[in-house]
């Protein structure tokens, strides 16, 4: 079904961005204050 498959699209989309987001967290580089 082309709903469970857009689902399952959204979630590797936010996790890839979740990774990315706690990789640069974790390295400090959003430390702007």
């Amino acid at each position: 079904k082309l709903g469970t498959y857009g689902f399952v699209e959204l979630l590797v989309f936010v996790g890839i961005l979740a990774v990315g987001y706690a990789y640069v967290w974790g390295r400090g580089a959003l430390e702007w204050e």
